[in-house]
């Protein structure tokens, strides 16, 4: 008899319109908009609060490609939470023949649509240095915090080279940068003690590429500089 009075009990409240949502919150989500977030919930006003399932509501976010993580929270008698923890693109990548977006580890999240277009570097890795995208995040992170006399944060295009390391090529300087990855704290305060000179001599708006690499460090520029360069 108890267990009948349950259940008569359960089904009263998971229709009785005491407990209808009026209110679903949805937070964290930049890219993706709320009725987005909603519709893939499968949440909308008017549905029975405690009828929700939370399990099946987490799966649903969790299959979009976007969606890293997911809280949700029940208020009764009538509101709902939902905060969405997205992936946040760093890079441009290819994939196959298409351009995807993909994260500060090079992990592909997501095909680039021309809707939702978002301009980011383009990342590049050539072969053998696949093992080198985990540190990238750290690597890049060094160079954007770095007191240089340029903005690394525009990069255009991002290579892991088997022959030159990390190189960057910043489009608003028309310039490439290539750090060896070996010694790379030394090699970035070499970087940061060049492009301080050169931008002390009033020569590094002419300064095309400077590769750092164990103790030497190699400019090109569009004309010869002055002696002692």
């Amino acid at each position: 008899m108890i267990s009948i009075a349950l259940l008569y009990l359960y089904r009263y409240v998971t229709i009785s319109e005491f407990f209808a949502l009026r209110e679903i919150q949805v937070a964290g989500n930049v890219r993706l908009g709320s009725g987005e977030i909603l519709k893939m919930a499968g949440l909308r006003t008017g549905m029975n609060n405690l009828a929700v399932r939370m399990g099946d509501v987490e799966a649903r976010l969790l299959r979009d490609p976007w969606i890293a993580g997911v809280s949700l929270k029940r208020e009764l008698p009538d509101k709902f939470f939902v905060e969405v923890r997205e992936r946040v693109p760093r890079y441009w990548v290819r994939q196959g023949d298409k351009v995807a977006y993909a994260d500060a580890q090079g992990r592909v999240i997501s095909e680039v649509e021309p809707g939702k277009f978002t301009s980011l570097p383009f990342l590049m890795v050539d072969p053998g240095m696949e093992e080198w995208v985990r540190q990238l995040p750290d690597m890049v992170g060094v160079l954007e915090t770095a007191s240089l006399p340029l903005d690394v944060n525009n990069a255009a295009w991002v290579r892991l080279s088997r022959s030159r390391g990390v190189e960057l090529y910043l489009e608003n300087a028309d310039m490439i940068l290539n750090l060896a990855v070996a010694e790379w704290d030394v090699n970035l305060a070499r970087l940061a003690a060049v492009l301080e000179d050169l931008k002390r001599r009033g020569e590094i708006r002419r300064v095309r590429e400077v590769t750092v690499a164990g103790s030497n460090v190699w400019i090109r520029e569009d004309r010869p500089v002055s002696a002692g360069n």
